[in-house]
């Protein structure tokens, strides 16, 4: 690590990690087992929340904390379940080096904030890291490679994700477990607003971690701005009575406040705080996306999908390689390259009653050879195989 990266907040970390690392090791002794879950510092909401409720609910002689921020919305959803630590606080560093499994929906593996030195302290502390995405690995993300992350376990829903995982990132067949996501437990009873389109395009890394981003002069930008502003679209909203909810990715949502329309039939997403985004997928009677992999979601439903891929060449070529999934001859909907086609393709699924072909749900069933309500048993059974 580079001196210069040492900053006095990065300082006092180090101070709290070297003075909580001796009391939990020594705590290890009387409380061997315990186990820690989180997601984004301020959610509870996705595969580690859904994990959680049924580790407190069908697994109570488990240990496991969640880990969320004091002030978090999401903190109510867990009071009844109960063993909530405060993000960062004295408590979650201490739990975070007794604790001897850390399940994350991110790459982080639990730990505390801009505090690089936990990477020095896993060979003294020996925890296990399982990694339990909120998308599905159908591409190659570089970040998640296993040269670039210490996860012990990666945990993949569908049949061909494991088997790019495994082809493609670089951890061996014990690190990698094919269970299904622990949310699709959830999935198979659903209540659906009829004529709700959920848009939700995934994010450019190259504009929302570029300074030097003017979002307003990108092509992303002009493509949902001429969608959004559509006369076509809005006519066929209003014809078909349907009601569109843009949702941005979290990651681009420092640029939410570019986007308007005057169209009364879309809803422009402007805070998380808006949709518990599970519910939303669940209740949206379509789905238009682009690379996102929330398009496995929400055909595991048995819903339509619709694929806008304007940049296509700009978005494999500077955020994802392209793995062995192809959306034309592998996705759940048709792909529309121009604004053109997926109004065209919208009002196809509009005449065809917001319902997903057979050709498409036929895929989905390809993709998820586990299609059932057992995805946390399995997920927990591989936890406890791994860390016993």
């Amino acid at each position: 690590m580079k001196l210069s990266s040492l900053t006095y907040h990065r300082l006092v970390n180090a101070a709290k990690l070297a003075l909580v690392l001796p009391a939990a090791l020594v705590s290890r002794a009387f409380r061997p087992n315990v186990w820690l879950v989180c997601e984004r510092p301020d959610q509870a909401r996705d595969n580690g929340y859904c994990f959680y409720r049924y580790l407190k609910r069908q697994h109570p002689e488990q240990p496991v904390y969640y880990i969320i921020e004091e002030g978090a919305a999401d903190r109510k959803k867990l009071a009844e379940l109960g063993g909530m630590i405060d993000y960062d606080s004295w408590r979650h560093y201490f739990y975070y080096c007794l604790s001897r499994v850390h399940i994350s929906a991110h790459t982080n593996g639990c730990k505390p904030s801009d505090n690089p030195f936990t990477r020095y302290v896993k060979g003294i502390l020996q925890n296990k890291v399982v990694f339990l995405p909120h998308g599905v690995s159908y591409g190659v993300a570089d970040f998640c490679l296993a040269k670039y992350k210490m996860i012990d376990l990666f945990i993949c829903s569908g049949k061909p994700e494991y088997e790019n995982v495994l082809a493609n990132y670089g951890y061996t067949p014990e690190q990698v477990a094919y269970t299904g996501f622990p949310r699709l437990d959830g999935w198979h009873h659903i209540q659906i607003k009829p004529g709700q389109i959920l848009l939700m395009p995934t994010w450019r890394l190259y504009l929302a971690q570029n300074p030097e981003t003017v979002i307003e002069e990108t092509g992303y930008f002009r493509a949902y701005m001429d969608l959004l502003n559509s006369p076509e679209l809005a006519k066929l909203l209003d014809e078909y009575d349907l009601r569109l909810v843009f949702y941005l990715h979290h990651n681009m949502r420092q640029y939410v406040d570019s986007f308007k329309t005057d169209c009364k039939r879309i809803e422009i997403v402007y805070r998380d705080d808006q949709y518990d985004i599970q519910e939303l997928l669940k209740s949206s009677a379509l789905l238009i996306t682009d690379y996102s992999s929330v398009h496995f979601d929400f055909a595991y439903m048995g819903k339509p999908v619709l694929y806008y891929q304007f940049d296509r060449e700009e978005f494999f070529s500077r955020q994802y390689q392209k793995g062995d999934f192809d959306a034309e001859r592998d996705g759940f909907g048709p792909v529309a390259l121009s604004q053109e086609t997926l109004l065209q393709n919208l009002r196809d699924a509009a005449e065809n009653g917001l319902k997903m072909e057979p050709r498409y749900y036929e895929r989905m069933r390809n993709f998820y050879e586990l299609y059932d309500e057992r995805n946390c048993d399995r997920v927990y059974e591989a936890i406890r195989e791994m860390s016993l």
